[in-house]
């Protein structure tokens, strides 16, 4: 089972070009964060090294609105930081979260201003 949908292999572990539909049809911005060291879901779940589930493929084809974070550490307890994960409990994964919504909203207003000149509001 993969994390971005229960999406068949093939013999040696790629995706079949005709199940890519679900990936590449999502129709809403959609932040992928995984970590590479993570010790229960393989990265192998989200995104291979080669064929049609390397990142790159992944996000240049479709709709645009899939994002992949792909991290070199994070296990699977959430990102903490620093020496003492107490203090600033799951931080960096609360701004991640968070700039991707901001990024989004941006976005989409922006949009709005370039298809409307004439409704902008101040």
């Amino acid at each position: 089972m993969s994390a971005l949908g229960d999406i068949p292999m093939n013999e040696g572990g790629l995706l079949e070009p005709d199940h890519l539909a679900k990936i590449h049809s999502i129709a809403i911005p959609l932040l992928v964060v995984q970590a590479l060291d993570d010790p229960l879901i393989t990265w192998r779940a989200t995104a291979q090294n080669e064929g049609l589930m390397h990142p790159k493929n992944l996000t240049s084809t479709g709709s645009g609105n899939l994002m992949l974070l792909l991290t070199k550490a994070g296990g699977h307890v959430g990102w903490p930081t620093g020496w003492l994960p107490i203090l600033d409990k799951w931080m960096w994964m609360s701004n991640v979260v968070s700039s991707f919504g901001d990024a989004v909203s941006m976005s989409k207003r922006i949009h709005a201003e370039k298809q409307n000149p004439e409704e902008l509001v101040e």
